[in-house]
């Protein structure tokens, strides 16, 4: 199970850490130690729901562990371009998210970067459905006063 669940989201991991993070090399560590992690506490895992959502749960804690401890260097471009949704990697639009209050910032990176539902953002943040929602609603509400406020 270890190796077929790395194979499947290692990459996906990756992106969320890379997006949270904004540099290749802490990601790479941030989404090793992620796997690291599950494979260590693999047997308290049982059946806690979707796997995904646990990987997703592990890595963002990590990712805000690494935050505490390093200052996040930002780039132009994620590494791994072969499952990019639609959302463009833009610097300016990178810049205007990682402004927002870490609890805006997480939702939009699981949202919008990730591709997440309401109901998986729920479950990796430990709050319902329409708290999930309405974080998405407000940190766009947020975004979008920032974009008006730069005359764009």
């Amino acid at each position: 199970m270890r190796e077929r669940t790395i194979i499947k989201y290692y990459d996906e991991i990756f992106r969320y850490c890379f997006h949270h993070l904004g540099d290749r090399e802490a990601a790479e560590d941030v989404c090793q130690d992620t796997f690291v992690s599950f494979i260590e506490h693999e047997g308290e895992y049982c059946s806690r729901g979707k796997l995904k959502n646990y990987l997703y749960t592990i890595a963002r804690n990590k990712c805000i562990d690494y935050s505490r401890k390093k200052t996040p260097v930002y780039t132009d471009k994620p590494p791994d371009r072969r499952q990019e949704g639609g959302f463009e990697d833009k610097t300016e639009i990178r810049q205007l998210v990682e402004q927002l209050p870490e609890e805006y910032r997480q939702v939009i990176l699981l949202r919008f970067f990730q591709g997440l539902t309401f109901a998986e953002i729920a479950r990796i943040l430990g709050v319902s459905a329409s708290a999930a929602k309405y974080r998405v609603k407000r940190a766009l509400e947020l975004l979008q006063k920032e974009v008006e406020g730069h005359g764009h």
